[in-house]
C-alpha cells in the first residue's frame, strides 16, 4: 500500500449513527466475551503473523501461502473455502441475526520480495521484524483473528461477512486479486474493506495509476566497427530526458516517476535494445488521460534515427475513483478509532480498494498496525498495536453491518 495524507473530510451523513452504534455494541453484555477476546489476541496475532511470514508469497506466487491460509480458515470458521482461478480464496459468514447486509473484507496474500529473499522472523524489543511482516502479513492475521472470533461468538451480526484473501496486489499484480472478487460479488456487495497500513488509518481517495513499458529496438553493433549506428539505450535516454520534463499540476496530487530503466549487452556493444518503466499516478481520471497523452507526446519528441522503433505497452492500471464511495467507511472508522482512543487519520492511497471504488461501490482500507520500513528486508511491526487493529477492524465490520443499507435483493439470503 502506498498512501499519502489527505484533507480530512466533514463528518458525512453516518457520522452520529456511527458514534451511536460503536458506543452500542461496546456496552453490549453478549458481546463482552468478544471485546475481551480481541483485547487479549495480541500475542497469538504476532505469531500468526510472522507464520505467515516465512511463507514467501512474490506477486504471482502466492499459492503455499494460499493453501497455509485456507487451511487455516477452515479449521477456523468450519465453513467450506472457495477458491478461484487466479488463487484468490474465501469462505462465506453469514450473521446469526437474519438478513443484513453483505460486507466483503479481504487481505492481499502477495509481497514485493522475490523467492530468493530470506523469509526469517527476527523478535526484538517488542517488536517482530521480517520482509512483508506488516504488508501484508499483519493485515492477514488480523482477517484470520477477527473470523474466528466472531465464529467463537456465534456470528452474532445481522448479514454476511465474506473473509477473502486476495492475490496480486503488488506492483505489476495490478490488483488482479481483487479485480476478479469484483467480478464475481459486485452485484450483491453492500460494501468492501481492505486491510493494509497504520493503525488508526482509513483510505479517503484512491490514488488511480498507469503504468507503461517504453522499449526501443534497433539493429546493434559494436561500438567500434559499427560506430555510427543508432543505439537504443542512446534512444532511450533521451526519451527519459523528455519525459523528466513532464508538468504536473498542482490540483489534484498527481506524479510520475521512472522506476527502471535497463539495456544493452555490454560496454562495447552499440545496443539492440533498451527499455525504461513509467509509473503515472493522480486522484482524478481524466488528469490521468491527460497525463499519458503528454507522456506519449514526450516519448515522441526525440527524433527517431533510422533502423530505430519504440513500443509503448500498458503494463498496469490502478483506477481512480470517486471519494464520496469511501465516505461512509470514513465515518464509522472515524467513531471506532475514537472510541479507542486510537489517532485517527484518512489518506490518499493505492490499495485493494481502488477496484469497488472506481465501480462506484461503497468501499475503503482500513489501517491495522503500526510499523516502520515497509518493502525492505527489515520492516517491522509493533506487536503491542495488533490488539487493538483486531478490535478497530471488529467495531468497523459490526458498526457497517448495522448501519449500511442491504440490497433490496434479499441482503444475505
Amino acid at each position: 500500500m502506498v498512501s499519502q495524507e489527505y484533507p480530512q473530510p466533514a463528518p458525512g451523513p453516518l457520522a452520529e449513527p456511527a458514534r451511536a452504534a460503536i458506543a452500542r455494541l461496546r456496552a453490549r453484555p453478549d458481546l463482552a466475551g468478544l471485546w475481551q477476546a480481541a483485547r487479549s489476541a495480541g500475542p497469538a496475532l504476532a505469531d500468526r503473523a510472522a507464520e505467515l511470514c516465512e511463507i514467501p508469497a512474490p506477486t504471482g506466487e502466492e499459492a503455499a501461502r494460499g493453501r497455509h491460509v485456507a487451511g487455516l480458515l477452515e479449521r477456523i470458521t468450519g465453513a467450506a473455502v472457495e477458491h478461484d482461478e487466479i488463487g484468490d480464496l474465501w469462505v462465506r459468514l453469514k450473521g446469526a441475526q437474519g438478513l443484513g447486509p453483505r460486507i466483503l473484507v479481504s487481505a492481499h496474500l502477495d509481497t514485493v520480495f522475490p523467492m530468493d529473499i530470506p523469509c526469517r522472523v527476527r523478535r526484538e524489543n517488542g517488536r517482530f521484524v521480517g520482509p512483508g511482516i506488516g504488508d501484508n502479513c499483519t493485515g492477514l492475521s488480523l482477517l484470520l483473528g477477527a473470523a474466528k472470533l466472531l465464529c467463537d461468538a456465534k456470528l452474532p451480526l445481522a448479514g454476511e461477512l465474506i473473509v477473502a484473501a486476495n492475490v496480486g496486489e503488488e506492483g505489476l499484480g495490478n490488483l488482479r486479486g481483487m479485480r476478479a472478487l469484483v467480478d464475481r460479488f459486485g452485484s450483491e456487495l453492500d460494501a468492501t474493506l481492505a486491510l493494509d497500513g497504520g493503525l488508526g488509518h482509513v483510505v479517503g481517495a484512491a490514488v488511480g495509476s498507469r503504468r507503461f513499458r517504453v522499449l526501443v529496438k534497433g539493429p546493434g553493433g559494436h561500438s567500434w566497427s559499427d560506430f555510427g549506428r543508432p543505439s537504443a539505450v542512446h534512444q532511450l535516454a533521451r526519451i527519459a530526458a523528455a519525459l523528466s520534463d513532464l508538468q504536473m499540476p498542482e490540483t489534484p496530487r498527481s506524479t510520475f516517476n521512472i522506476g527502471e530503466l535497463k539495456g544493452g549487452t555490454s560496454i562495447n556493444t552499440i545496443a539492440p535494445e533498451a527499455e525504461l518503466l513509467l509509473d503515472l499516478r493522480s486522484l482524478d481520471p481524466k488528469v490521468l488521460d491527460l497525463l499519458e497523452a503528454r507522456a506519449r507526446a514526450a516519448i515522441a519528441k526525440p527524433p527517431l534515427p533510422e533502423g530505430l522503433t519504440v513500443e509503448i505497452s500498458v503494463i498496469g492500471e490502478r483506477p481512480a475513483g470517486d471519494p464520496a464511495c469511501t465516505l461512509d467507511w470514513v465515518d464509522v472508522a472515524r467513531a471506532g478509532w475514537s472510541a479507542l482512543q486510537v489517532p485517527f487519520r484518512v489518506s490518499a492511497s493505492s490499495t485493494d480498494a481502488n477496484i469497488p471504488i472506481a465501480r462506484g461501490l461503497r468501499a475503503s482500507t482500513l489501517g491495522t498496525h503500526v510499523g516502520g520500513r515497509a518493502h525492505t528486508v527489515e520492516e517491522w511491526i509493533d506487536t503491542s498495536t495488533l490488539a487493538p487493529g483486531l478490535e478497530g477492524l471488529l467495531l468497523a465490520l459490526l458498526a457497517g453491518l448495522e448501519l449500511f443499507p442491504a440490497k433490496a435483493k434479499g441482503g444475505a439470503a
